[in-house]
């Protein structure tokens, strides 16, 4: 009898033993599992942080900005001088129907306002050119200034002249209606001509000065990073 509980103890002692053993194996491997546990999520966040950095970023080509700003300043220069040698011509136009008698009176008023209007046009191109243009200069350290102050002058340029179309609208329409009346031709044609004229000229002005604003819109972000 004792020896049989002597076997039942031993046997018992070894359960526990075996499961202590088990308990501590456990523990070792939990412990183990954490540093490569910890390491494979180093090296997972190595691999995003490089992948990160090696995303291309936007970059702003200076030398290509100040070339593009010099030419689009060189082309808004044209644009001023057509403006003034125009405004000329109706003035010429004008005073020379006034002393010759030979354009008659609807075509002489219609000169005489579109004269006026021109030059009232011309008049606010050249403050809002000439603010820009004193600004402008070729150093690199001013192309993105230079650029923001080419678009926010275009974009200027382009609202006075949607603008001026205004009061050159009934003032077309006028002419038209005035010259209809002693014609006999069909005046619908004129009157379709002449207004879809102007709303071409509105229609490319607004798109060129939503482009232009865009552009502005990004070169102050760039500015600003």
């Amino acid at each position: 009898m004792s020896e049989e509980n002597d076997k039942i103890k031993m046997a018992t002692e070894s359960e526990q033993i075996q499961d202590k053993l088990e308990s501590t194996t456990l523990i070792m491997r939990k412990k183990d599992s954490r540093p490569e546990s910890n390491k494979v999520l180093d090296d997972t966040w190595a691999e995003l942080t490089q992948d990160w950095q090696a995303q291309p970023t936007a970059k702003t080509d200076i030398a290509t900005l100040v070339k593009r700003t010099r030419r689009r300043t060189y082309g808004a220069k044209l644009c001023f001088v057509l403006n003034i040698l125009a405004t000329l011509a109706i003035f010429i136009a004008f005073f020379y129907g006034i002393y010759q008698g030979e354009w008659g009176e609807p075509v002489n008023i219609y000169l005489g306002f579109g004269s006026l209007l021109s030059v009232a046009f011309v008049y606010f191109e050249m403050k809002v050119r000439v603010a820009a243009w004193s600004q402008l200069c070729d150093s690199p350290e001013k192309a993105i200034d230079n650029a923001i102050s080419s678009c926010e002058s275009s974009m200027k340029y382009m609202r006075i002249t949607q603008i001026s179309l205004l009061p050159f609208l009934p003032l077309v329409n006028w002419f038209i209606y005035t010259l209809a009346q002693t014609s006999t031709k069909a005046v619908l044609p004129a009157y379709l001509i002449a207004n879809g004229l102007m709303f071409v000229v509105y229609i490319v002005v607004d798109y060129l000065y939503r482009k232009r604003k865009k552009e502005h819109q990004q070169l102050v972000k760039v500015k600003l990073a």
